[in-house]
């Protein structure tokens, strides 16, 4: 009895994360208006009811999808970069962020924002929370390895990081032809590492990034 219920729990949460991952792939190709519960349903060839036992009405799932994506994201980072030194971190995130610029699903963050705002700005209030807590941990980890200053204002910074990129990348998007998004990310990188490194810390970035960016 005891295996069977296990059983029967391991199932449904499988099946939750199926609904999840097979949303998230349609939201991503499609946008999220463009994709009904009907759909969703004939792909995963399960019930509307079933659905249902899940996810009491579209927003809900829009909810828990973004939860997911946010937890596979941070694992991953956790997973590519947490041995690395704080400033190899560093680096390897902003790459990261450079080499995904382009691709973010554009059409399901529109629809989020426009039609689902109190979903998109709970996120978005854990997004900006994820990484000041994040690089808060870097900057800490950089003053005792000896890579960052340690004069820095950690609070502030973190703050500041949370807000900057998308605030730059949302101003100077008026500009398309002008300030490519790799421009404005280098821009970004380029005013970091200098407010944050300290001379040993930008001799690594030299030897490390900006060469082999060459």
């Amino acid at each position: 009895m005891c295996n069977f219920a296990a059983n029967f729990v391991l199932d449904m949460k499988n099946l939750e994360e199926e609904i999840l991952q097979k949303s998230l792939e349609l939201f991503m190709e499609y946008g999220i208006r463009n994709v009904s519960i009907d759909t969703i349903c004939n792909e995963l060839r399960i019930s509307k009811k079933t659905f249902y036992s899940y996810f009491k009405q579209k927003e809900d799932l829009v909810d828990a999808i973004l939860t997911y994506d946010e937890k596979i994201n941070v694992e991953e980072m956790k997973k590519r970069f947490g041995n690395k030194n704080a400033i190899e971190s560093l680096i390897s995130v902003l790459k990261e962020i450079k080499k995904n610029i382009d691709c973010q699903p554009k059409l399901m963050w529109l629809d989020i924002k426009k039609y689902y705002p109190k979903v998109y700005e709970k996120h978005e209030i854990r997004r900006r929370s994820i990484i000041r807590k994040d690089f808060e941990m870097n900057l800490q980890q950089g003053v005792e390895e000896g890579f960052y200053r340690d004069d820095l204002d950690i609070e502030l910074l973190s703050v500041l990081h949370s807000y900057q990129l998308k605030n730059i990348m949302t101003s100077m998007s008026q500009y398309p032809k002008k300030y490519s998004k790799k421009r404005l990310v280098d821009f970004f990188i380029d005013i970091m590492i200098h407010i944050i490194a300290n001379e040993k810390g930008l001799e690594y970035v030299r030897n490390n990034y900006y060469e082999s960016e060459s």
